[in-house]
């Protein structure tokens, strides 16, 4: 009998798949697809779960979504493709840097930065926060000892969190911010990354407005804009400094849905001609 399901070079113990997670693992494609592929594959599940991303998320059956083993794929893509590593391997890097030993990952999946972390800096305690966390997530977190599995986060109890590909998928990514902050010790920091854009049908259009006013909306919520990240510069840096301001953030953010879809028609714009004259 076999014990492990190989996808795309990562081994999966057959132990820990259901036969729902066995027989769609065993349709994809031989060789790691491309990202777009991923993209459309996660399309295609959305559409056949009835859902709608212009209709409010509790409405519907998103949990049956995000509980799909698509997004068990997704994890090992993740795990396989180089871009995605070279990433997660600058976030690493950037947190043995800065010494950070209490670090939440939200939306963190079956722990594939996590890992790294730990495997860079003995001291790091790694919280994967997972809302929806499959038998192989909990299976893979609870083999290593640095880290752990949470479907919440906890108050004022790490020195990062993070937050991949997460606050476009939430009806609330400016609450969700606010209540990640009051995770993070005073000192701490926020990594974010983003895709404001409609490249998969679960990123919301209600959040596409941020694109180009993120670091803006947040930075009148309280916290200190450091930039973006050495080596994996989709992810931006914030500070927490000690005080909030809930209140001017959301009127930033209403601004925001004003003047953000005008910036980001400019910035469909401008960003071909930026490139043919690159090219030029």
């Amino acid at each position: 009998m076999m014990d492990e399901f190989n996808v795309w070079g990562v081994p999966l113990p057959v132990s820990e798949l259901n036969e729902s997670e066995k027989d769609y693992l065993s349709q994809l494609p031989q060789d790691i697809p491309p990202v777009e592929w991923v993209w459309k594959e996660m399309d295609r599940i959305w559409y056949d779960s009835g859902l709608d991303n212009r209709r409010p998320l509790s409405e519907q059956s998103i949990a049956d979504f995000y509980s799909h083993p698509v997004w068990l794929m997704n994890g090992v893509f993740v795990s396989a493709d180089p871009q995605s590593y070279s990433h997660r391997a600058a976030i690493s890097k950037w947190l043995k840097h800065i010494g950070a030993t209490d670090i939440a990952d939200y939306g963190g999946g079956f722990g594939v930065l996590a890992k790294l972390i730990s495997k860079q800096n003995k001291k790091a305690r790694v919280t994967v926060v997972e809302p929806y966390p499959s038998r192989m997530a909990r299976y893979l977190i609870s083999k290593e000892p640095q880290v752990s599995l949470a479907e919440h986060l906890s108050p004022d109890a790490y020195d990062v969190v993070i937050a991949q590909d997460v606050l476009e998928h939430v009806e609330d990514p400016v609450g969700l911010v606010f209540d990640m902050v009051h995770s993070v010790r005073q000192g701490g920091f926020l990594l974010i990354a983003n895709c404001f854009r409609p490249v998969i049908q679960c990123h919301l259009p209600n959040t596409f407005h941020l694109r180009c006013t993120f670091p803006y909306v947040i930075k009148q919520l309280g916290l200190e804009y450091c930039g973006a990240l050495d080596g994996a510069l989709h992810v931006k840096i914030f500070k927490y400094k000690g005080l909030l301001a809930r209140e001017k953030a959301r009127k930033a953010e209403e601004l925001s849905r004003r003047v953000g879809p005008v910036l980001n028609l400019c910035l469909n714009v401008l960003s071909p001609i930026r490139q043919l004259m690159a090219n030029r």
